[in-house]
């Protein structure tokens, strides 16, 4: 019953936001890890906000710094340009809000951000520590695999930073009570699988509870350790089991409605316990990407005596559902063998449990042998498991690890890693003072969080594109397998501004000169006129006018937010003058335009009337006379 009492220890998570004034980073979040693959690079999403105007935004990811890293084959590449004003552009992220994906290598990482403006960096670097590209496992199977829920054999702490998990998983309303199944229908498959927290990575301690549904560290830190000091990159677990369970309970629960009864007469929650396997593919395992599921089961199934037949075909059926569910063909598993447990007496092993294991593993595709570890266990020498010789404890967590990581070694090779899926985009506007925001299209459905109502479970809104006020904001959308992904967080802010717009220009003006157009109200600017004529400076320059030039000029301005505001300006240009008087050719008063400033000039036509006489330098004009 410790489950959920674990949860509270972590009920203050928050989720970061990394701001230095004029940028907000807000993806990715620290201790993520990302699946890398065979080429050993992962991509990586980083966004974030700004709040004044930028022209671009780069980025490097630095070797991280700090106490207790090990082995760490990060490569420092340097900045790496990774968005830039697009203007008028439609299809970059803008208006406050940048986005872009950045390929990193494996390894252990500080994330640094800086913005620019002509050139020159603004403001000071933004860093974001601890991000990694590494491994990603699914755990799944009974208490061996979950821990036991006894707070006095958690399991010890991973020693390297680079060791992370979840913390927080489902949310469900109303929580369930971890004693008493009866409550426990909250953690079916259609209560939970719409309310998974936004992921919030941690160190894992030996009390986390490892997302969604796990106990505690158990012998996970000491392998993720060992993996470290192997692989030189950071590792991160889901676990994906439940304590107790058999397969015949997994393969019942394939059957989203079904509520399989355990061998200890309780029944699971409506799809359980597969379930926790499938959401954690739909949801981490499309997040974060994954190596491999480690299954460790069989301790109940020797309760049982279940056929090794029966056990064999039935996981190959979990095995795969689990992979068309996720659209993960060629989905790794790697499978214990593990039968030891005990009623009264001293455990016992049972044969038929190992040779359904080594059945499923032989006549499988991508599923491939874990550690045998029935052979870890008390004797006169050691003691590696509890009193009842069932659950490891103490030298037994560092044994199993050992015996996982001895398992791994020479079939790392083989496991197909799947990488994260594309993050979706956000492409926030401003309409009537308000920000829309719009996320990618080709999702079969979106729904719109606000991170901080209960962990991003609660919905605001749904649809592809989204009204929101003041707030931090992430879109999950799901595809044709329900996988879900979760673009970055987005801020609102409590007023986005009003804008408003003005022209001033030299016209009329005669044909040859210069047309100075001039703006203001606005951050950013985008005129129309006449000939297709187009510009985004603020104050542009037409030089050498002519007759063509004259028409209607569209000043569009908008803030920071992309809020909008418009003005016109009719400009005139003068290309014919006729006398009206005699006079200075340089006195606008001379000629019929009247036009104060306006005088001809080697580009426009002049007519002179016969009784007028006017005063010209030579080459001033071309003049005719009636």
């Amino acid at each position: 019953m410790y489950h959920r009492y674990c949860l509270i220890l972590y009920s203050l998570v928050l989720f970061p936001l990394l701001s230095h004034s004029q940028i907000t980073l807000t993806s990715p979040t620290s201790r993520s890890v990302y699946q890398r693959n065979n080429q050993n690079q992962a991509t990586i999403t980083v966004a974030g906000n700004y709040s004044e105007p930028v022209d671009e935004i780069k980025v490097r990811f630095q070797i991280a710094s700090g106490t207790n890293i090990g082995p760490n084959a990060a490569e420092d590449e340097g900045w790496k340009s990774l968005w830039q004003f697009p203007g008028t552009t439609t299809t970059t992220p803008s208006n406050g809000y940048f986005q872009g994906n950045v390929t990193v290598k494996g390894g252990w990482y500080d994330l640094k951000v800086q913005a620019y403006r002509n050139g020159s960096p603004l403001g000071s670097e933004v860093t974001l520590s601890k991000v990694g590209v590494g491994e990603v496992f699914i755990i799944t199977g009974q208490s061996n695999a979950t821990g036991n829920g006894d707070a006095n054999n958690t399991g010890p702490s991973a020693s390297y930073d680079q060791v992370s998990a979840v913390a927080i998983g489902y949310r469900p309303n109303p929580e369930p009570n971890p004693g008493d199944p009866s409550t426990w229908s909250g953690w079916g498959y259609s209560s939970v699988k719409d309310r998974v927290a936004i992921p919030s990575f941690v160190h894992l301690d030996a009390t986390t509870p490892i997302s969604p549904f796990g106990l505690s560290s158990w012998y996970w830190g000491v392998l993720g350790d060992k993996l470290v000091d192997q692989l030189r990159v950071p590792v991160a677990f889901f676990q994906a089991g439940w304590s107790g369970s058999a397969t015949a309970n997994w393969f019942e629960s394939l059957n989203e409605n079904a509520t399989p009864t355990s061998a200890f007469g309780y029944n699971y929650p409506a799809g359980q316990p597969y379930a926790n396997l499938r959401i954690t593919l739909n949801n981490y395992a499309a997040q974060f990407g994954v190596r491999a599921v480690l299954m460790h089961l069989g301790e109940t199934d020797n309760y049982l005596n279940t056929p090794s037949d029966v056990f064999a075909n039935r996981w190959s059926q979990i095995i795969a559902q689990s992979r068309q569910q996720s659209n993960k063909p060629n989905l790794a598993w790697v499978v214990a063998r593990a039968s030891r447990f005990a009623i009264s007496g001293p455990s016992t092993v049972n044969p038929n449990i190992i040779a359904g294991q080594n059945s499923l593993i032989a006549n499988n595709a991508n599923v491939y042998a874990g550690p045998a570890t029935d052979g870890i266990h008390n004797d006169s020498t050691h003691t590696y498991r509890d009193a009842n010789d069932i659950h490891f404890s103490g030298a037994g967590h560092y044994a199993a690890a050992q015996a996982w990581l001895d398992a791994l070694n020479p079939i790392f090779s083989s496991l197909t890693p799947y990488e994260a899926l594309p993050s979706t985009r956000l492409y926030p506007f401003c309409t009537d003072g308000q920000m829309v925001v719009k996320g990618d299209a080709n999702w079969t459905s979106y729904t719109w969080v606000n991170t901080a109502d209960n962990y991003g479970v609660n919905t605001t809104a749904s649809g592809s594109q989204a009204t929101l006020s003041q707030g931090s904001y992430q879109l999950k959308v799901r595809d044709a397998y329900d996988n879900v992904l979760l673009s970055p967080r987005i801020n609102v802010p409590n007023s986005l501004g009003s804008v408003s717009a003005a022209i001033t220009a030299n016209s009329p003006l005669s044909a040859g000169n210069n047309l100075q157009l001039q703006a203001s109200g606005g951050l950013y600017y985008s005129w129309a006129g006449p000939n297709n004529y187009t510009s985004s400076v603020a104050n542009p320059v037409l030089t050498g006018v002519t007759g063509a030039t004259s028409g209607i000029y569209t000043l569009t301005v908008a803030n920071l937010y992309g809020c909008k505001a418009t003005a016109t300006q009719q400009v005139t240009v003068i290309t014919d003058y006729i006398s009206a008087k005699s006079g200075d050719w340089t006195d606008y008063t001379t000629w019929t335009a009247n036009c104060p400033g306006c005088i001809p000039t080697r580009k426009t036509n002049v007519t002179i009337k016969p009784q007028h006489q006017i005063q010209f330098n030579a080459g001033a004009g071309t003049a005719s006379q009636n």
